[in-house]
Order: structure tokens, then sequence, then C-alpha cells
């Protein structure tokens, strides 16, 4: 198969080799966490301004996080057909608007309708940032830009709350709306003034449901695409176990204040920062993919394996369960960059649709395992968080041992 012509962004303020190409990427995958996690430390607020249930102004999160979960299903095979670029306005004028009617809305029940298209619209934008680095890059760059993406992806989870809690300082949890319509319109003003089409016209795909359910089954019988999105979402289920039962572990099992806590997430958290920092630092000096991946599920299966240990010895404290997790998190951001490359790669026609593969595989295995570790979780002890992300590591080394290794560049 021919390769897929390349079409560079010629706009001089969108170079794509610049470091302003790059954090244009950055604004787009930071959207989504931003949108979730500024809103957190309203809730309370909502729901009294709006005289909602508690479930109701709960679901102010859940609702997003089910639009953004479902509609790269959908994104992926429109972006193959249309573009980056008319997804990306599409997606990013909906996601503008959505906000400016949050600001706006007048009960809990539009907030969460506009919450859900919301959540939509960040989904259809959140996989575009992937399959531009796959029209544009290849080899070692492209495993940078994902490096790149990754780290800011995992910034604005760290950041949003603070931000959030910051602007109700100055006012209602509507000001949190309207500083997202504007940063949301800034971006989209980028996009449709200075980004150019990435995916080239002779690439594009046909979206009569035989060719969309081919390009899925193409997608889920690829070795690379399933194997990877699979491998991915392992340890996306070990990540989102220490995300579901932290709050109980530390808070109740520990006893660490709430301030304590937040610093204790931030600082396990900011571990993806640091894999993709050494990831991107060691592709630098051509260090092999495969390398990096090889000791990175090594250090992955370390942390976990001595996790279960500390809790089945009841040894656990709450700096220790902090430490090794984020030896776990920080060993999660050397192999998801390189993950998702090797997923993406050998599908440049249709990346778009590969990355919502990689996305929802992501989301869906996150939620399993986020689940699993609260359904499992009691008596204050780690054993739960230990056992799921054993479980995970162990299951995602065994398939890159047994079925993926030799598809990872040298």
């Amino acid at each position: 198969m021919n390769a897929p012509t390349r079409v560079a962004a010629r706009t001089p303020g969108l170079n794509v080799h610049g470091l302003g190409f790059t954090f244009f990427l950055a604004l787009l995958t930071v959207l989504p966490p931003l949108a979730i996690d500024t809103a957190l430390p309203s809730l309370a607020l909502i729901q009294a301004d709006l005289h909602a249930p508690q479930t109701k102004a709960a679901a102010v999160i859940a609702i997003f996080i089910a639009g953004f979960s479902t509609a790269p299903i959908v994104g992926g095979p429109l972006a193959d057909r249309f573009g980056r670029k008319a997804i990306m306005a599409v997606g990013l004028v909906v996601f503008t608007l959505t906000s400016a009617g949050a600001a706006l809305a007048p009960s809990i029940d539009t907030l969460l309708a506009l919450r859900l298209v919301q959540g939509a619209s960040a989904g259809a934008v959140g996989i575009l940032p992937r399959a531009i680095i796959r029209d544009l890059f290849e080899g070692r760059e492209a495993r940078l830009q994902l490096s790149a993406v990754s780290i800011v992806f995992s910034v604005g989870p760290l950041i949003a709350p603070t931000l959030g809690a910051a602007i109700l300082a100055f006012g209602s949890w509507r000001l949190i709306f309207a500083i997202l319509t504007a940063v949301a319109a800034v971006v989209t003003l980028i996009a449709l003034f200075l980004f150019e089409e990435s995916h080239a016209p002779e690439n594009r795909q046909s979206l009569r449901p035989s060719a969309v359910f081919a390009g899925y089954r193409r997608a889920l019988t690829n070795p690379a695409c399933a194997g990877f999105s699979l491998l991915g979402g392992l340890l996306f289920a070990g990540l989102f176990a220490y995300v579901n039962v932290s709050p109980l572990l530390f808070m109740q099992g520990y006893g660490v204040s709430r301030t304590g806590f937040a610093g204790l997430f931030a600082i396990t958290a900011s571990g993806v920062i640091v894999g993709s920092s050494i990831n991107a630092w060691l592709l630098n000096r051509h260090v092999s993919p495969r390398a990096v991946v090889d000791a990175a599920l090594m250090i992955e299966c370390a942390a976990a394996l001595t996790l279960l240990a500390v809790s089945l010895a009841g040894a656990g404290s709450a700096l220790i369960v902090a430490g090794l997790v984020m030896v776990f998190i920080s060993a999660f951001g050397l192999v998801f960059p390189n993950a998702v490359h090797e997923a993406i790669h050998p599908l440049p026609e249709i990346a778009g649709l590969a990355s919502a593969v990689v996305t929802t595989t992501q989301m869906l295995f996150g939620a399993l395992g986020g689940l699993a570790a609260a359904a499992l979780y009691h008596d204050a002890s780690p054993l739960a968080l230990g056992a799921i992300m054993t479980a995970a590591a162990l299951a995602a080394a065994a398939l890159y041992a047994l079925w993926l290794r030799g598809k990872v560049g040298r």
C-alpha cells in the first residue's frame, strides 16, 4: 500500500516542525480535561444555585464523560472522510457554544443536556491530535510529538481543579464556563485561520456503512492497532483503579486531610509528566523505542507487585502507596506514547478511525478497572488497588512479550 500523501501546514504561524504547532495540538488536547476538572470544585454551588438533587449535580461530570467516551466512534470515520480541519472546526464551534450555554443555563436539566453535547464535541476533537501527528510525522519525530501531547493531557487534570477553585474566588460557577468559552473561542480561531488540512484529499474514506464497518474491522483485526490499543487499555485499567479508590484509601483509610490528598494526588499524577519527559529525552538520544517499552513494562510489573505484597503484608502507608503508584504512573508515561504510535502508524489512511479505537479502548478499560477496584475495596486497605494494578501490569506485559514486542521499532 502506498504511503499517504503528506500535506504540511503552510501558514507561517503553524510551521509543523515548530513549537507553535505543538502548542496548538496541546491546546486541542487540554480542552477535555479542562472541561471536566475545572467544574469539580463547583458542584456544590451548582446544586445550590439550580436547586438540584445531589445526584444530578454530580452528573455534570459523568454525563460529559459519557459524551466524550462515545463520540470518537463517530468522529473518527468523519475525520477520515471530511478531513481533520472540518471536524475540528465543527467540534470546536459546538464546544464553544455549549460552554456559553452552560454559563447561562437556567436549570440543571438544561446544564446536563449541554454538558452531554459539550462532551461529545470534546470527544470528536480529542482524537484529532493523534491523527494529525500520524498525517504529518514519521518515526522519532512522531513519537516526540505524542510524548508532548501526553504531557499536556496529564498537566490538564492536575491544574484544572486548582484553576476552577481560583476562578470561584472571583465569581460564581458560571464564570468557569464563561472562561472555558473564551479559551475554546481562541482555539477555534486558530483552527480556522492558522491550521491547514493535514489529511490529503486522495486519502479520504467513504462514509458508506459498509466502508465504515470495513474500516473498523480492518483496525480491530490489525495486529498492531488492536494489540497496542489493548495494551494501552490494560494499563489505563490500573491507572483508573487508582483514580477511583484513592480518595477513600487516603482520606478515610489513612486519615489524610483533603489538602494533603490533593497534594498526594497531584504528585502521583505528575508521574505521567515524568515518564513522558524521560521518553522524549531517551528518543532524542536515539534509544530504541523497544528498549524503552521493555524497561517500562518491567517497572510497571515491579511497582504493582510490590504494592500487592505490601498490601498483603499489611505494611502499607499513604507515602508507600503514593510512591509505588507514582512509579507505576511514570512507567505508564514511558509506554503510552509509544503504544499509541504503534497502534496508529500501520493505518495512515484511517488514522482518525484508528485514533478512535485507541481512545475508546482506553476509556472502556479505564472504566472497568475503576469499577473493579471500587467494588473490591474494603477495610481501608490498598489490597484492591494492588490487585487490579498487578493484574493490569502482568496482562499488559504478557500481551507485549507474547505478541507485540517484535512490532515495536528498534
